[in-house]
């Protein structure tokens, strides 16, 4: 399907928070880079990926589970609101943040 200009400008408002070093020369994210240096592991330890052997089998090929249930919170989803709350502007964090989880 191709991309619709919809699309590409969504993509284009989504990477403008990123530094430019963090850009890929195709100007897509650098997802490896943005990993290893992501400002999350200071409050997170790393967890592990855990080879799930039956539904390998199962399912013909390797599966591999990330144990964020081993954190502290027990949940993935402080990575990603860190993240982006860390990379916010001083303005930005003055008007402050508003939240909500669905489960």
């Amino acid at each position: 399907m191709a991309e619709t200009t919809e699309d590409a400008a969504h993509k284009a408002h989504s990477y403008s928070r990123l530094e430019k070093h963090h850009l890929l020369p195709s100007h897509k994210p650098d997802y490896l880079r943005l990993i290893l240096t992501s400002k999350v592991y200071e409050i997170l330890k790393e967890t592990p990926l855990v080879l799930a052997a039956n539904l390998s089998i199962k399912l013909g090929n390797q599966i591999w589970l990330k144990r964020e249930d081993l954190q502290e919170v027990f949940s993935f989803k402080i990575r990603g609101a860190y993240n982006f709350m860390s990379s916010l502007s001083d303005e930005e964090r003055w008007k402050g943040v508003i939240t909500c989880s669905a489960g």
